[in-house]
């Protein structure tokens, strides 16, 4: 005798418009049929089981204007609510994503935030030859200030996986871009899975004026956090199996933790090259990243920013918050956790 249970859930979505904002709202579509993962049933086929997506689909809001987007992203699990939200703005300053998140339950509410601005990119020459701009030691040619935009273009796309919240960001010269990615589950968008707990960035550099004929450029990103910061050669995402070959700048914020990575290679001319990423501290609360890449016409890279260990339980594993939020862990194993996250600091992720 053969049981077949069919689990659906209601998708839903809003638009109001007018002539500065538009707002959306959407919870993804899943059923199970007969393709599997490692975990059970992968009804759309990105390589993450229906149970998991379903623990962490996520409701996403979106209120955008011509130079400003706030991307809303919430979940209720274990009596615990938590919600993160990326604000992209446009300016004199550059693209900027100002990152927080927010979880709250019947005893404490917590406000952490960070900022990610991508600034200018920086013509040089690698006097050294290392691969890297080095300001100290490398002839600067000239510096691209990223400070004149397009209006933002927001859209939802239909998608397998569900509703796909796109920005797409240029600047009015058209040698820079960001096309912005935003979802409420799991969600394969070109070549990638993306996390309900981040947001994916498709950088495009194109059709740069160089001067010299001998250079390269380095993209320059500004992080500013008032909390530690640790650099990490492997990504959340990478342990989990939905990645490879990524780095990023951890920003410490207790049980989870704020990120930008980046791929360690890009499309430059149709051709994958490696990415090189320097990294310097401005200040105890500043640091800038330079991205590197090899000298050419169209380059194409991806970044991504959100938050870690926020996700419950993919693969078969809670994040340290919900297994907080829900008495799971004993009083022994919080405290080798708080020793976990002291060393974590300084060493890179076993």
């Amino acid at each position: 005798m053969v049981l077949f249970l069919l689990v659906s859930s209601a998708a839903t979505a809003n638009a109001q418009d007018d002539d500065e904002t538009e707002t959306t709202t959407d919870e993804t579509e899943a059923t199970t049929d007969e393709n599997h993962t490692e975990d059970g049933f992968d009804d759309d086929d990105d390589g993450v089981s229906d149970d998991e997506e379903d623990r962490n689909r996520r409701q996403v809001e979106v209120y955008a204007t011509p130079t400003y987007v706030e991307i809303k992203s919430e979940l209720e699990s274990g009596g615990t609510e938590d919600s993160f939200t990326i604000e992209v703005s446009t300016s004199l300053d550059g693209v900027e994503f100002k990152v927080e998140f927010e979880t709250e339950n019947s005893t404490t509410e917590t406000e952490r935030e960070f900022e990610v601005e991508f600034e200018g990119i920086v013509e040089y020459i690698d006097d050294n030859g290392n691969g890297l701009y080095d300001k100290e030691s490398d002839t600067e040619v000239q510096t691209l200030d990223l400070s004149s935009f397009n209006p933002i273009a927001y859209s939802v796309e239909s998608h397998p996986d569900g509703e796909i919240h796109v920005l797409n960001v240029t600047t009015t010269d058209g040698v820079f871009g960001a096309l912005v990615y935003a979802t409420g589950e799991f969600a394969e968008i070109n070549g990638s899975v993306i996390a309900p707990t981040q947001v994916k960035i498709d950088v495009i550099i194109q059709g740069f004026d160089y001067l010299e004929n001998d250079s390269q450029l380095a993209l320059e990103v500004k992080l500013e956090a008032s909390m530690e910061t640790s650099y990490e050669d492997v990504t959340e995402d990478e342990e989990d199996g939905r990645a490879t070959e990524e780095a990023e700048v951890d920003v410490i914020m207790d049980e989870i933790s704020g990120f930008f990575s980046w791929k360690e290679n890009a499309e430059i001319d149709g051709i994958t090259y490696p990415v090189n990423a320097s990294i310097v501290e401005v200040s105890p609360t500043q640091e800038k990243i330079y991205l590197n890449y090899v000298r050419g016409d169209v380059i194409i890279h991806d970044p991504k920013v959100g938050f870690e260990n926020l996700l419950v339980g993919t693969s078969g594993i809670l994040g340290i918050g919900n297994l907080l939020a829900n008495n799971i862990v004993p009083l022994a194993a919080i405290a080798a956790i708080a020793v976990v996250g002291i060393i974590v600091v300084v060493k890179r992720r076993s």
